[in-house]
Order: structure tokens, then sequence, then C-alpha cells
């Protein structure tokens, strides 16, 4: 899974690593879709997996079409729809998204004898693939999973053979990977697909899945830094940053150093007089409140302008070596890795670092 901009760290940066390594790519929208068909060639099939499918507008599905991406529908409606705007033309791929209990996008299993006969109708809709997506399978207690996997494999039962034989069956996602207790239902249909997400990118769904050994050995892949622009001492009563919600306390003075980031760049308001950064391999305390541009850190005479201060990932220097990591941010912010990593603004420059040895 590639949406959102490779769940914030940047498609464009990592399109080669996932071409190279990847069988098929999934995205959510038409917009991203075209955006690795312009860096990338049409050889990797590129799936729609979620969002807005405009069926209604021509332009939309002459994009899709051109573009050879795949989407995934998920009611009857709107297999419907596509099958009149396919009428005497070529027949267009798709997959079919059933809802075992995520109780979003998804054709329920009471729609399935709706579902056979659309299809029955619309030759021009060749399906090539069958998924359901987990609401719980990031959770300690898999009870709801299970009922998932089973209603899963209920309405499976229920698809014309001709259609289950040439189309792959998925449901597992990171959480389902990392639990390794769910997906027999596609198994069972001699599947080879499976939909890592967020984990491809170093971080377990969950919070309990980030305590495992499973999710222990997983690694972020992206580092955010930033630079010092200033330090300057600070006498005892001083305050720093909007509302003075800190101030420099006892008999001595304190050096602040003040970082290029803020809430802009989607560093959190809420990380204010909470979080820390690394300078030097040293872990320092983020002091005052979050700025739209700037943030301001309680530091030691080691930090000179001009160092870098990592935000988000490892460093090691004089001072040692530490690392801040998705769920330590996320926790602070009492939300999870991924709204973390897609909150990074876009002024925030993505570069691609080859793994040191």
């Amino acid at each position: 899974m590639v949406k959102a901009d490779a769940y914030g760290h940047g498609l464009a940066e990592l399109i080669g690593i996932f071409t190279e390594h990847a069988d098929e790519l999934g995205v959510a929208t038409l917009e991203e879709g075209l955006s690795i068909r312009s860096c990338a060639g049409p050889e990797v099939p590129v799936f729609l997996v979620s969002g807005e499918k405009d069926w209604g507008n021509r332009g939309y599905l002459e994009a899709v079409r051109e573009a050879g991406l795949i989407p995934a529908l998920g009611s009857v409606d709107e297999l419907r729809l596509l099958g009149e705007r396919l009428e005497d033309h070529a027949a267009l791929p798709i997959e079919l998204k059933l809802d075992t209990g995520m109780g979003r996008l998804g054709i329920q299993e009471r729609d399935v004898d709706d579902l056979l006969r659309v299809l029955d109708g619309c030759p021009e809709i060749r399906v090539v693939g069958v998924m359901t997506h987990f609401a719980s399978s990031d959770e300690e207690d898999l009870s709801a999973a299970l009922e998932q996997e089973r209603r899963f494999e209920q309405m499976l039962l229920r698809l014309p053979q001709r259609l289950m034989h040439s189309a792959a069956i998925h449901s597992a996602n990171s959480g389902a990977l990392l639990q390794r207790a769910l997906g027999r239902a596609d198994l069972i249909h001699g599947t080879t697909v499976v939909r890592p997400g967020v984990m491809l990118y170093g971080a377990a769904p969950s919070a309990f899945l980030h305590n495992t050994p499973a999710g222990g050995r997983l690694r972020p892949v992206a580092r955010w830094t930033t630079r010092v622009v200033e330090v300057k001492t600070k006498v005892p009563g001083d305050p720093v940053g909007y509302g003075g919600t800190w101030r420099v306390d006892g008999e001595h003075p304190a050096r602040v150093a003040v970082l290029a980031v803020g809430y802009a760049d989607g560093y959190r308001r809420t990380l204010g007089n909470r979080a820390r950064v690394l300078i030097r391999g040293g872990s320092f305390p983020v002091v005052g409140r979050v700025s739209m541009d700037l943030i301001s850190v309680l530091v030691t005479d080691a930090v000179r302008v001009g160092d870098e201060a990592v935000l988000l990932g490892s460093q090691h220097g004089e001072l040692g070596t530490d690392t801040i990591g998705p769920w330590e941010l996320a926790e602070l912010c009492d939300t999870i890795p991924y709204e973390i990593w897609t909150s990074i603004g876009p002024r925030v420059e993505r570069v691609l670092q080859p793994t040191p040895d």
C-alpha cells in the first residue's frame, strides 16, 4: 500500500524501491494512481482500493482505463453504474470489496444475489480480485477479526467457480500479517496476495502489536530532521514561546535552541512542553508552545547553530545514541503513526538515502 504519498514518506522518492520489490501497488485515488504512472512504467498493476470513484463522469472512466488502473468496487449500485458506462466498450478489470464487519465500504452478504445478477448482465466487468478489510486485526482479542474471516469465507463460497478461479483472494493487512492467526480464508483459495501498509514503513498498526516481538522487529524507514537556527541564553524567569507556558526556573541561566520546524510542517502543537528531540545524539526536551514555523528546545552548551536535530528517527553523536520512534510521538498526540507521518507537510523535503552498512 502506497496511498497518501506512501504514508507521507514520499511516493516519488520511493517508487523505484516499490516497483522493484512489489508485484502490485495500492492507492486510494485516481490522482495517486496517475502519479505512479507518471514516474513508473505501465508494467506494475495499480489498484484503487478506496476513495471516490466517479463513474458518472465519462472522463474519470477513461482516465482509469488509459492509466491501466484496477478499481475496487464496493456496492451493487456502483457495479451497475459502471456496467452501464462500459456497454459496447472493452472489458475493465476490477476487484470486488466485500464488507464482512468493517461497516464502511463493501458489498454485504445480503447483497450477494444482486451482485451476481449484475455481474451476469455486465460481461464487460472482469473480476480479477476479491477482498475484505479487517477492522480489528491489530488487537489482542481477535474474536471479531476471526468472525470477519468466517463471513468472508461464507461469501466466497457463494461466488461462482468461474469467478473464483481467476480472482486473487486477499484480506491480510499489516495487523493480520503480524498476528499470523488470520488470512486462512485467503490461503484456502491459494492466494499469494497480501496487503502490507503501515508495517512497510516500520511501525506496527497498534500499540498492542508495537509491544510484541513481531512489532518490535520493525524498524522505521524515515528520519525527520531539521536544523538549529539559533541558540541563546535565558535568565531565570524568562518566558519561551506564545503564552509563556514555559519559563526558566531556579537560579541559573538556561540555554535554549530554536529549531526550524512547526505545526505548518506537521509537528503537532500538542507536542509543546511534552516531546523531545535529538541533537548530537543527546535527548533534549521541547519547551514552550510549538509555533507555526519554530520550536524551542532546552539544551546544553554542546549544541551549536547548524546542528542537525532529529524529530523522528535515530541519531548517533558525541552525546550518545538514541531513537525517537513513531509510536512515541503518536502516543504524545493521542493518535497513531499513520497520522503522524501523513501530517508531515509538503515543505519538508523528502530525500532518499542509502541504508548504512
